[in-house]
């Protein structure tokens, strides 16, 4: 059975039926969310992202710890707004990672009184088919339903986002490779170096940034307290 049938049936049964007819409404409003249209495939502008990833590279950049606890507060305004322009349709909930105690899990946030509401982790089978991860969900009559269109669209939303953040943080290191400066290393971990502008000192303070274009050579031989310059748009040791 699919929605063309549910139509004709719809057709043919008396549109007098009250019952009848919100038999129907229910049972397209059905097919709509758990039928076949739910395996539809998602575009890459609104596919799922991990932001949560203890090394985050987003798009083929790595992302700043800065920028990623942004990305996170953004998709967070982002997803509570959908949520509270849409109450109409039920409680909502997003799917954001897999569970770390069980990988058939999803974790799921609640955004219900216009604030997100905790975190509660479900089976995959305990969810509609089609959910997974980057899904927004509804319940309705005690029943998750796939939202498809939210979803999309809340994708979208979200990774425009990760873009706009992208290069906010390009401009933003570009901001902080000072010709001529000198600079310090704080700490590296992961292929992440952390360096202080000795060049520029903030409130009585030696300003710090997490550098992710860090020459690999100099990465590898790079310890706390060793100084750098950037010279012709490069790092090289003192």
């Amino acid at each position: 059975m699919d929605l063309d049938l549910v139509n004709d049936l719809s057709n043919n049964l008396s549109k007098e039926n009250d019952f009848v007819q919100n038999f129907i409404k229910e049972l397209s409003s059905f097919f709509k969310n758990n039928g076949t249209n739910n395996t539809e495939n998602i575009s890459e502008d609104s596919s799922w992202n991990n932001l949560i990833s203890n090394d985050l590279e987003l798009y083929n950049k790595k992302i700043i710890s800065t920028y990623k606890d942004e990305m996170l507060i953004e998709r967070s305004n982002i997803l509570q707004n959908y949520a509270k322009n849409t109450k109409e349709e039920g409680e909502m909930y997003y799917i954001y990672n897999t569970s770390t105690n069980d990988d058939k899990s999803y974790n799921l946030c609640v955004y219900s009184n216009d604030r997100s509401n905790g975190i509660i982790t479900k089976k995959v089978e305990e969810l509609p088919q089609g959910a997974t991860l980057g899904s927004v969900l509804r319940k309705q009559k005690g029943n998750f339903v796939l939202d498809i269109e939210g979803t999309k669209n809340m994708g979208k939303e979200i990774n425009n986002m990760i873009k706009e953040k992208i290069e906010e943080q390009g401009k933003y290191l570009e901001s902080k490779r000072v010709e001529g400066h000198i600079y310090e290393v704080g700490e590296k971990n992961s292929g992440r170096i952390w360096l202080y502008d000795l060049n520029n000192k903030v409130n009585g303070g030696i300003e710090g940034f997490e550098e992710i274009d860090f020459p690999e050579n100099l990465y590898e031989i790079a310890k706390e307290r060793d100084v750098f310059t950037y010279i012709n748009g490069t790092y090289e040791k003192i």
